[in-house]
């Protein structure tokens, strides 16, 4: 079937990946490298704790904090976590520097009034901007599981007069805790194979990553025996933690009840609505500053466009495209395969393309590309492959993300409809178009607006395969910070700011406009 020599050719250009790393190693590629893999693993594992124990807390309180208040602005507050989450990290990156860099306003204030300056660069930096993500994130997946809550709860909340204290035990907790072990898993694996981050703001060797470390081995130092030594070691420890998340990951949706919206019972303590300001005050205060820093970078494009912008933008879109195109083919063919296989009788087959996504997890885009490298500079094709393997490995990374989003309708359509488009005769294309793509709209020009923005903001994969001839947006900007011309690098992250928003805008609109066809 088509979806299983799909599954096998993922498989085959993974393992061909891992066997190039391990033979390049060598025999002598494990001996002294101890203490310097202890280190960054110890790192790695260390600041994705953090990060994942920090963004959980923070969304759980705003998340909250939302559920019990409506106020003025709500809906935009709403919409800035929307940016935030999806906003390109080196985009993000350069905000904060903007704000709390050596140079930034908040250390300029600070020595206006006398005050010592503060540092972005090192772990305090990469805790903040990873909060700054994966916060935004968490906030959005909790208050979507407790504005599901049916509102015979709260009528009986209310009519028990229970306190804000009983209410969380016995309603908020509950539902908080039902997402919490696979949210807690996927933002640990974002923030252990964050690449663009760490390398910007890590400040020194003691804060690499895994990925740094691969991209530094490899891209400095052209020692692909350490290189394939850390992505063996990365993808091992990714491996164990898909095994771990899988079954945590596999949840049917609630539905939550129709009808008119009931206030929570807990909204009239005088204490928890100081409590819910604060934390909507903070949250502004981590979300509105860099956002507004990216506003302000958009002036540097009425001064004029760098001659080098667009070439980079030109490659942005072509590999952006392709990536979102493939990636969502992809997940369309595996969703349809698992339905398939299913109805066929054949289960566990069903269930391992089910899981098949996950693959890609366990191999995260920057090993898998130095694996890709490796093989490209023995064959000495680097230059013909770099965009090919561009477009593909953004095309893996985004690919567990677009099946997540398209198997629910897609298992929806098969449900209602499936049986009626056997009898009718119904395949391919004319099944796609007809059966199941007014329920698949919504969730499949989500899923490829997020695999766009994905590959336009990835900075790993070009940073090893980039050249003079390969050059993308990220990657001008990260060149441009590091040489120190920030006015030029501010159009550029406005530029990519601009294009995230615009994609998610023409996603929402035309995935509204196709569900309500046919």
């Amino acid at each position: 079937m088509p979806g299983l020599i799909l599954l096998g050719g993922l498989a085959a250009l993974v393992l061909a990946a891992l066997a190039s790393l391990f033979l390049s190693a060598g025999g002598d590629a494990w001996q002294g490298n101890v203490g310097y893999l202890v280190a960054i693993a110890g790192f790695t594992v260390y600041q994705a704790l953090l990060s994942t124990l920090l963004s959980l807390s923070f969304g759980a309180l705003v998340a909250l904090a939302l559920a019990r208040r409506q106020f003025p602005g709500r809906r935009l507050l709403l919409a800035l976590f929307g940016v935030a989450a999806a906003l390109p990290s080196i985009v993000a990156v350069f905000a904060f520097a903007g704000i709390y860099g050596r140079a930034g306003i908040a250390n300029a204030v600070l020595g206006a009034i006398g005050l010592p300056a503060i540092s972005l660069y090192g772990l305090a930096g990469i805790l903040l901007v990873h909060v700054f993500f994966n916060g935004a994130f968490a906030s959005r997946v909790f208050l979507a599981a407790l504005e599901a809550v049916p509102g015979e709860h709260w009528r009986l909340a209310a009519s028990l007069g229970l306190p804000p204290a009983a209410i969380f035990r016995r309603i908020d907790w509950p539902v908080l805790k039902r997402d919490l072990p696979a949210l807690a898993l996927l933002i640990f694996i974002a923030c252990a194979t964050s690449f663009a981050i760490p390398l910007t703001l890590g400040g020194g060797p003691g804060s690499a990553t895994f990925e740094v470390a691969i991209y530094q081995a490899i891209h400095s130092d052209a020692d692909f025996a350490r290189a394939a030594v850390l992505a063996l070691l990365q993808i091992a420890a990714m491996a164990l933690l898909v095994t771990l998340a899988a079954p945590l990951l596999v949840r049917q949706p609630e539905a939550a009840s129709v009808g008119r919206r009931l206030e929570r019972p807990d909204g009239e303590a005088g204490w928890l609505r100081v409590a819910d300001a604060l934390v909507i005050g903070l949250a502004l205060l981590l979300l509105l500053p860099p956002l507004l820093a990216v506003i302000h970078a958009g002036r540097s494009l009425l001064a004029g466009v760098d001659p080098q912008v667009p070439r980079a933008l030109a490659t942005s879109l072509v590999v952006a495209l392709a990536a979102a195109l493939l990636s969502l083919a992809a997940a369309l063919l595996l969703s349809r395969s698992r339905l398939s296989l299913a109805g066929q009788g054949w289960p566990r087959l069903a269930r391992l393309m089910a899981a098949a996504p996950l693959l890609t997890l366990a191999a995260p885009p920057l090993a898998f590309a130095a694996g890709l490298y490796v093989i490209a500079r023995a064959l000495g094709i680097t230059d013909f492959v770099a965009m090919p393997a561009l477009i593909l490995v953004n095309a893996m990374m985004a690919l567990p993300f677009v099946h997540r989003l398209v198997d629910p309708p897609m298992a929806l359509a098969q449900e209602r409809y499936g049986r009626l488009a056997d009898n009718l005769g119904l395949t391919g294309w004319a099944r796609l178009r007809l059966v199941e793509w007014p329920l698949l709209a919504p969730s499949a020009t989500a899923g490829f607006a997020l695999a766009m923005a994905l590959s336009l903001g990835d900075l790993g994969v070009v940073a090893l395969f980039g050249s003079q001839s390969l050059v993308t947006l990220p990657a001008l900007l990260y060149a441009k910070l590091g040489s120190y011309r920030v006015a030029e690098a501010d159009g550029i992250a406005a530029l990519l700011a601009g294009l995230v928003l615009v994609l998610f805008l023409l996603a929402g609109r035309l995935g509204g406009r196709h569900a309500h066809r046919g």
